[in-house]
């Protein structure tokens, strides 16, 4: 599945390819004399606007890619930072061993997920920049990133809270023993 990027790249390149491909056959029948200058000028000048309607599409998407590549590098520091914090909880004994490898895998696959999405939108964001519409083709999701995205649609689908508190949360210690604030509420309830 393209993402719009990737789509839109994807359909840019190939207008230029037909644009390219008409002004070709139409330099063709102007030197070969089967149509007159006149003719050729007419048909040149629509080509001409089809180009610049596609460097104006090429560089509304060169911004897209820009604020998708600003969301993803701060994702990748949301990513890094709920690792570290697993990591320091881990080691004062604040996390178990089984959450602490079960959390820090998924954040690794999210963070290997976000920094190829982010070097795959770099890459094409250079080619638009430079004039290159050559389309690379993406590597295929691989088994970590395909088991990591099954996992999260699980848990969006069984309606699970997410596996990780925020960090001003977790740098808490919490006192196991004592209600939270919904479950005495609840206790509350029942006792009436």
């Amino acid at each position: 599945m393209l993402i719009s990027w990737k789509h839109s790249f994807t359909r840019l390149q190939e207008e230029s390819e037909i644009v390219a491909k008409k002004k070709q056959a139409l330099d063709g029948l102007l030197s070969s004399g089967k149509i007159s200058q006149s003719t050729y000028d007419v048909f040149n000048l629509e080509i001409d606007q089809a180009l610049a309607e596609i460097e104006t599409q090429q560089k509304a998407l060169l911004g897209k890619m820009n604020m998708k590549m600003l969301q993803l590098a701060d994702q990748i520091k949301m990513l890094e930072m709920l690792v570290a914090n697993f990591e320091i909880q881990h080691v004062t004994g604040e996390v178990e061993d089984e959450d602490y490898l079960r959390e820090t895998g998924l954040l690794s696959l999210g963070l290997e997920k976000a920094r190829n999405e982010l070097d795959a939108i770099t890459e094409t964001a250079n080619q638009l920049s430079s004039g290159d519409m050559t389309v690379h083709e993406e590597p295929e999701v691989s088994e970590p990133e395909a088991t990591f995205l099954d996992e999260t649609k699980q848990a969006e689908n069984e309606e699970m809270k997410p596996p990780v508190e925020p960090v001003a949360e977790t740098m808490q210690c919490k006192d196991e023993s004592q209600p939270t604030e919904s479950e005495a509420k609840v206790e509350e309830k029942q006792e009436t």
